[in-house]
C-alpha cells in the first residue's frame, strides 16, 4: 500500500493536480464538429489579477471585448476536420517565481459518422448502436438484413457495439471505428518575455502534465531541465533574441511549438552633465481617461425587431423596427446609448351611420433615442431594460365609397417608452432578441385620436461588432 500512498502525496503537492485557480464556463462544453461552429468561453479572475494569457491546442481562441470587471471572454472555433478529438484550452497568469499555475479546460470534439451495418438476423431487424455511454436507434435493416446508422463518436472511443433484435432476440457484435490516434499537446513558456539572466518556464499539458520522457522536444535559443512531470526550466543561451521549442509525442499523436522572445540585456549610458533643464508641470490628464477608448467600432451593435402592438379598440397592428447602440466603457459596459426608427400601421374600418363604413390607415414613424441597462447574464442569456423617448410622426388616410377625395391628415406627437429585453446568443456576435414593451403616443387632431403606444411584443435579432 506504500506505492499507491506515495503517488497520492504527489499528486496532492502538485501544483498542476491542484484545483484549478480560475473558475471557467464554456458554452457548450462539448462540440459537434459539422453543427456547433463556436464556443465562447468565460473565466473570472479575482482583482488586481496580472493579464490573463490563454492558449489552445487546436483550433482558434480570439479574446472578446469584456462585458464585465474580472471576467475574460473567449471565441474559440473548433478545428475543419470531422474525426473525434479532444481540445485542450490552457488560462494562466504570469508569476514572478515559479511555474504559473494552470487552468486546463478540455472540451470533446464529437466526430458525426454513418455506420453501415450488416447483420445476420434478416430484414425489419431493429439495430441500435451504443457508442460510449450513447445510444443510436432503432433502425430497421433492409431485405438485405442492411443498415445505416448515424452515430456521434466521442475522443478517445475505437470500437461501438451494435445490438440487433428480432423476433424477441437480440445479437450483440462489436465494430471498429476508423479514427486517427490523435492526441492533444500545448506547450506553454511563462513570462511572454524570458529574462536574459533569468530564464523561465514551460509546461506540456494534453489530458494531464506530459512527461518529457513522452516526447521528442528540439530547443532553439536555449535549453531546458525538467523539474518534475510536464515542467521544466528554461534556460536562454547567450546572444538568443527568442526561445523556440518544438515538441513531439514520441508515438506521433500530437505536436505543439510555442516561441518566446528574450529581453536584451540593458547597457547604462552615462551623458555628459549639461545645462540644467527645467522641466515643464506635468500635464493632468482630463476626468475620465484618455478619450480614445470611447471610439472604438467594438462598441457598436444593430438590431432588428418585428412584432405587433396592441392600445385598445381598434388601435393595434404590426411594428418593425431598425437601430443601433453604443456601448459605453463606464461601468464594465453595463449601459449601452440606442437610437431607433420604427414603422407602426394601423387600420381600422368604423361605421359611420347612415352612410356606411370608412377605411382609415394609419402609419406612424416613431424616432427614440433610449437607455439599455444589463440587469442580468449567465452564459448565452442576458437581461435588459430600457428607457426612452423620441418624437412620433403620423400619416392618416380615410377612404370611403362617398367620399370623393381621400381625406388626409399629417402630424406630429411624443412618445415614451420602458422595455423589457431578452438576449440569448447564438454566436459571439450575434443574439436572438424578445422584447416586452410599453409605450405612449397619443395622436389627437381635428379628425384623429388614436393611441399608438400599448403594449407590443416583438422578436428580432442583434448583431454586434
Amino acid at each position: 500500500m506504500r506505492a499507491p500512498l506515495l503517488t497520492l502525496l504527489l499528486l496532492a503537492l502538485s501544483p498542476l493536480a491542484a484545483a484549478a485557480p480560475f473558475p471557467v464556463t464554456a458554452t457548450p462544453a462539448q462540440v459537434v464538429l459539422g453543427r456547433d461552429r463556436v464556443v465562447v468561453v468565460q473565466v473570472k479572475v479575482p482583482r488586481g489579477t496580472s493579464p490573463l494569457r490563454a492558449v489552445a491546442s487546436t483550433g482558434s481562441l480570439m479574446p472578446l471585448p469584456s462585458t464585465s470587471r474580472g471576467v475574460y471572454s473567449y471565441r474559440w472555433t473548433p478545428p475543419d476536420i470531422r474525426y473525434p478529438l479532444l481540445a485542450v484550452l490552457a488560462f494562466w497568469v504570469d508569476t514572478p517565481e515559479g511555474p504559473p499555475e494552470i487552468t486546463p479546460v478540455h472540451i470533446p470534439l464529437l466526430g458525426r459518422t454513418t455506420l453501415d451495418v450488416a447483420t445476420s438476423v434478416g430484414a425489419g431487424a431493429e439495430v441500435v448502436v451504443q457508442v460510449a455511454d450513447m445510444r443510436f436507434g432503432p433502425v430497421r435493416t433492409n431485405h438485405k438484413g442492411r443498415a445505416e446508422v448515424q452515430v456521434e463518436v466521442p475522443p478517445g472511443v475505437r470500437e461501438a457495439s451494435v445490438f440487433a433484435t428480432a423476433k424477441g432476440q437480440q445479437t450483440r457484435r462489436t465494430t471498429q471505428l476508423d479514427v486517427p490516434p490523435e492526441r492533444p499537446l500545448v506547450a506553454v513558456l511563462s513570462p511572454d518575455v524570458l529574462p536574459v539572466d533569468g530564464g523561465g518556464w514551460l509546461t506540456l499539458l494534453g489530458e494531464e502534465p506530459v512527461p518529457g520522457a513522452e516526447v521528442e522536444m528540439q530547443v532553439r535559443g536555449g535549453g531546458v531541465e525538467e523539474l518534475r512531470p510536464g515542467v521544466f526550466r528554461v534556460k536562454p543561451e547567450a546572444g538568443a533574441s527568442a526561445v523556440e521549442v518544438d515538441a513531439h509525442r514520441k508515438d506521433g499523436t500530437g505536436a505543439a511549438r510555442v516561441t518566446a522572445p528574450v529581453s536584451a540585456p540593458i547597457v547604462a549610458h552615462v551623458p555628459p552633465p549639461g545645462p540644467a533643464v527645467v522641466a515643464p508641470p506635468p500635464e493632468t490628464p482630463a476626468p475620465g481617461g484618455d478619450w480614445r477608448q470611447y471610439l472604438s467600432w467594438h462598441h457598436l451593435s444593430f438590431h432588428l425587431l418585428a412584432g405587433g402592438f396592441f392600445a385598445g379598440g381598434d388601435n393595434r397592428g404590426p411594428l418593425v423596427s431598425v437601430g443601433f447602440g453604443y456601448r459605453l466603457p463606464l461601468l464594465g459596459g453595463r449601459f449601452t446609448l440606442e437610437s431607433e426608427a420604427e414603422l407602426r400601421l394601423s387600420m381600422s374600418q368604423p361605421h359611420v351611420e347612415p352612410v356606411g363604413h370608412l377605411d382609415s390607415r394609419v402609419m406612424a414613424l416613431p424616432m427614440l433615442l433610449s437607455i439599455k441597462v444589463l440587469a442580468f447574464e449567465r452564459g448565452p442569456l442576458s437581461l435588459h431594460g430600457r428607457v426612452g423617448a423620441g418624437s412620433m410622426y403620423y400619416d392618416q388616410r380615410v377612404t370611403s365609397s362617398f367620399i370623393d377625395e381621400p381625406l388626409t391628415q399629417r402630424g406630429r406627437t411624443f412618445m415614451g417608452f420602458v422595455a423589457a429585453q431578452a438576449a440569448w446568443r447564438l454566436a459571439p456576435s450575434v443574439s436572438a432578441l424578445f422584447e416586452l414593451r410599453g409605450s405612449y403616443a397619443a395622436a389627437q387632431a381635428l379628425q384623429i385620436d388614436a393611441q399608438l403606444g400599448g403594449l407590443s411584443a416583438s422578436l428580432g435579432v442583434r448583431y454586434s461588432l
